[in-house]
């Protein structure tokens, strides 16, 4: 079973950059569980922020409260949360189903994290730039991502994290990162997909207004590839190339509202879901796309995704 998780948007003065952190879960032939109870955004949250041209930012004065540990988080014991992304019942209406994301649960961890981190690592060594970098216009809002993990995770997992006086270190590898230092030595995006079990993308707001991948470290097997969307707008790599269902006219303005909308204090999290065939999970490529029936024979996977929006 897999799970994707949170997106993250992260600001700075000459611009918008959203991460988007992914955890991917796999469950067995259509079988659901309940969804963890979460409260709908209170109106308050989706009040308009100040006038700004598009690709610039007022820079914001908040600041992320201190993360309370994870209660009995236990490297052994804590099984993943599950997930339902939809109701039940024969009508389905298309939505973004946002609801409030408290800052403590940006990133789930669970028993799961050393598997997946041995695969993340193994993968973004061997297949590099296919699964992981970040463009030139990125590397400001992925600088920014690792100042935040540096703090988030020793507070919220203080027994698999510690704060360095340069960076953070893994207690559990015993990999250490320094992430103070400029120029980095490794790509921020493989150092960031490698320290949560989540795939990880930046989207950078241009003057147009419109938001492009650029970077990411998308290591996940069956999902798809980083290095073919890099630079596209977040409109193109949903409706050219991943053919989503519906998006253009029932997601697209809600969504591009979302980004505009969003300020540092009111993430938001959503859950998702598609049917992927056993041979996009195992093949190296990644995941079926709309309409390729030829290849979705006789196992099927139903995929969930936690996915979470921070400014």
């Amino acid at each position: 079973m897999g799970r994707i998780l949170p997106i993250l948007i992260t600001m700075w003065p000459f611009g918008i950059a959203l991460v988007c952190l992914l955890v991917w879960s796999t469950i067995r032939r259509f079988t659901v569980r309940q969804p963890k109870p979460s409260p709908k955004p209170p109106s308050s949250q989706w009040k308009k922020g100040p006038d700004r041209e598009p690709g610039t930012w007022i820079p914001s004065t908040y600041t992320r409260p201190p993360a309370e540990p994870y209660p009995d988080w236990s490297l052994q014991d804590t099984k993943p949360l599950p997930y339902r992304p939809h109701k039940w019942g024969p009508k389905y209406p298309i939505t973004m189903g946002l609801r409030a994301m408290p800052m403590d649960e940006w990133v789930e961890l669970d028993n799961r994290y050393p598997y997946f981190h041995d695969e993340r690592t193994t993968r973004i060594r061997e297949m590099g730039k296919t699964v992981s970098q970040t463009a030139s216009e990125g590397l400001a809002g992925a600088h920014e991502l690792l100042d935040e993990l540096r703090e988030y995770l020793p507070q919220r997992y203080p027994s698999l994290f510690r704060k360095t006086a340069d960076g953070i270190e893994n207690l559990l590898t015993g990999d250490a990162f320094n992430t103070v230092e400029r120029p980095l030595k490794q790509d921020p995006m493989q150092i960031a997909g490698s320290l949560v079990q989540e795939d990880v993308c930046i989207l950078v707001e241009r003057a147009d207004g419109q938001y492009y991948l650029a970077g990411g470290a998308v290591c996940t097997r069956g999902v798809w590839c980083l290095e073919e969307r890099l630079g596209m707008p977040l409109s193109q790599i949903h409706i050219e190339y991943g053919k989503v269902p519906h998006f253009r006219e029932k997601l697209l303005k809600g969504v591009m509202n979302l980004f505009r909308r969003i300020q540092p204090e009111n993430p938001v999290q959503r859950n998702t879901w598609y049917v992927i065939g056993e041979d996009a999970i195992n093949r190296e490529g990644f995941t079926v796309g709309a309409g390729e029936k030829d290849m979705l024979e006789d196992n099927f996977f139903y995929k969930t995704e936690r996915q979470t929006v921070r400014r």
